[in-house]
């Protein structure tokens, strides 16, 4: 019984090494901030994006978006299923304009996703370059 005894405290202490070594703690540390990341997305970028829209298009245009994800290496941003949809009835040359525009994927380039975290003014900036490019997209700026 006293043999098992030292053997089980190697296992336990080389175990300890080997989770605080900078081989695991570094991807540890780039998990944390890969889904730190996507949780922001979906969650405040979504309602600043829609905010953003609404302002850009003078309010009368709504979006929706089913999901937002960064890129692997937090370059890029993947929105996926976005809904336009125009806030009451307003006329293009006789023309109502009450149909909803679909974009099922939309990537877009953002460089140091990970400030988005740290930093109001990236999260600014970063918004307003998604909206821009999502109206863009549609052409809906005018």
């Amino acid at each position: 019984m006293v043999a098992r005894f030292p053997q089980r405290k190697f296992v336990t202490n080389w175990f300890k090494a080997l989770m605080l070594s900078p081989g695991m703690l570094f991807p540890a540390g780039y998990l944390l901030v890969y889904l730190s990341t996507n949780i922001y997305l979906n969650a405040d970028f979504k309602k600043n994006l829609s905010q953003s829209v609404n302002q850009a298009t003078g309010n009368t245009w709504q979006i929706s978006i089913k999901s937002v994800k960064s890129g692997l290496i937090l370059n890029s941003v993947t929105l996926h299923h976005i809904e336009l949809t125009p806030i009451g009835r307003h006329e293009n040359n006789g023309q109502g304009t009450n149909h909803t525009i679909t974009i099922k994927t939309l990537e877009i380039a953002c460089p140091e996703l990970q400030n988005l975290l740290f930093s109001r003014t990236e999260r600014l900036l970063s918004t307003k370059t998604v909206c821009e490019k999502i109206l863009s997209e549609e052409h809906l700026i005018q």
